[in-house]
């Protein structure tokens, strides 16, 4: 049996709500199946996934608040395994605020579904099947009711889970993690500052989480912590991400990892004031960080990231060229596309596949380059790519980049 129930059906405005997944082995075998921390993966078609539509008393569906990331949504998912004897239940919880926001008071209709897999044991062995012997179906009309909040009240709500977040290791945070980060309030910036800058040895929580929580957030001081994260900065000026022992190549790795993420935050929402710190970590960092770096230029429609991006087509290193590229792409103006032409004949075979690349993406025209393609090959995509720019540049209109969280 499985089916979802809520803590109350009376909530405050801004008050996480949860929504539990309740499953009970009511049969005389042992099943298995697969469970993981209840954070939204964005990609809906994933087997195992919950699926909630919230709507208003008059069937008006609430706007879905999941990001729209543009590196594209990630679409996978580490699983534990969960056994289940006869006569046991297992419950998980999931964050309802994930699929839908709550802006205002009033009543709301949810509809929640899920279709879990059930594996059972082999006759006469402890191991249990690969393919499902049966499906748990959960498929649920709830009802709640949102009413107006303080901010005193808003407070009191989220003090339990701050406090939590201070609890040392072996301690459990998935769930004030996921609270925080999906429903983050001024008045803890210094916690999700905390959560994104910690060392990379913690491994209780996933610090681009973090970050995400900073950028909804959204207030010029949480996004000068993205931005001195991304510089490699704390929030006093000093490296926020060396840990006090030496670091390892893993630990640097990590790092990397989460300054590019940052870096990539600050491209989609775009503001110009970042554009200083981007042309500072390109002029000074690693070549990851570099490279990061230049493709993120091309979010920005600034003459300062054009030119950096242009200069760069003109690098001796050949990663250079490919990045800058990419970011002239992202940017999609057609002042690109005789500079991306000209790189259908760079020395490096890299450069101009990427080259051509770019330029399918931008004007949804294909001319096909083979991976293995020598110069010649190249030299002939390059004619008729110039060809058609010929044809069609007086009315070209670049095609727009798909649409992307809006920090």
């Amino acid at each position: 049996m499985a089916r979802f129930t809520l803590d109350k059906q009376k909530f405050l405005l801004g008050e996480p709500i949860f929504c539990n997944f309740v499953i009970q082995n009511t049969g005389a075998r042992t099943f298995s199946f697969r469970y993981r921390s209840p954070d939204r993966i964005l990609n809906s078609d994933l087997e195992n996934e919950p699926h909630f539509r919230v709507t208003t008393k008059s069937g008006r569906p609430l706007p879905d608040p999941a990001p729209k990331p543009c590196g594209g949504a990630k679409g996978s998912a580490v699983y534990g395994s969960v056994t289940l004897p006869p006569g046991q239940t297992h419950t998980e919880r999931w964050l309802l605020n994930q699929w839908a926001r709550f802006s205002r008071p009033g009543q709301y209709k949810i509809k929640a579904e899920r279709r879990l897999p059930l594996l059972t044991a082999e006759p006469g062995t402890p191991e249990f099947t690969t393919h499902p012997a049966a499906y748990a179906l959960a498929l649920d009309d709830l009802q709640i009711e949102v009413t107006p909040s303080t901010e005193t009240e808003i407070h009191s709500v989220f003090q339990p889970y701050l406090k939590l977040l201070d609890a040392p290791a072996p301690a459990d945070v998935a769930e004030p993690v996921l609270v925080v980060t999906n429903l983050p309030q001024a008045f803890f910036l210094d916690k999700l500052e905390r959560l994104a800058q910690a060392p990379a040895s913690e491994h209780r929580w996933d610090r681009s989480q973090a970050l995400e929580g900073l950028a909804r957030l959204g207030t010029p001081a949480a996004w000068n912590a993205i931005v001195k994260i991304a510089s490699g900065e704390n929030a006093a000026g000093s490296p926020s991400l060396a840990p006090a022992a030496p670091p390892t190549p893993a630990t640097e790795q990590a790092n990397d990892l989460l300054r590019n993420y940052a870096m990539l935050l600050l491209g989609e929402r775009a503001d110009p004031a970042f554009l200083p710190t981007l042309l500072e970590i390109i002029a000074t960092s690693s070549d990851d960080l570099h490279g990061e770096a230049i493709r993120t230029l091309g979010f920005f429609h600034d003459p300062r990231a054009a030119n950096a991006l242009f200069e760069k087509l003109r690098s001796t290193s050949s990663t250079d060229r490919v990045n800058a590229i990419l970011g002239l792409k992202s940017m999609g103006t057609r002042n690109s596309i005789p500079a991306i032409l000209a790189m259908l004949q760079d020395p490096d075979a890299e450069v101009r596949q990427v080259a051509n690349f770019a330029l399918q993406g931008l004007t949804r025209k294909e001319i096909k380059l083979s991976p293995s393609a020598g110069r010649a090959e190249s030299e002939h995509a390059a004619h008729l790519w110039r060809q058609w720019w010929q044809a069609h540049a007086a009315s070209f209109i670049p095609a727009r980049p798909p649409a992307c969280h809006d920090w």
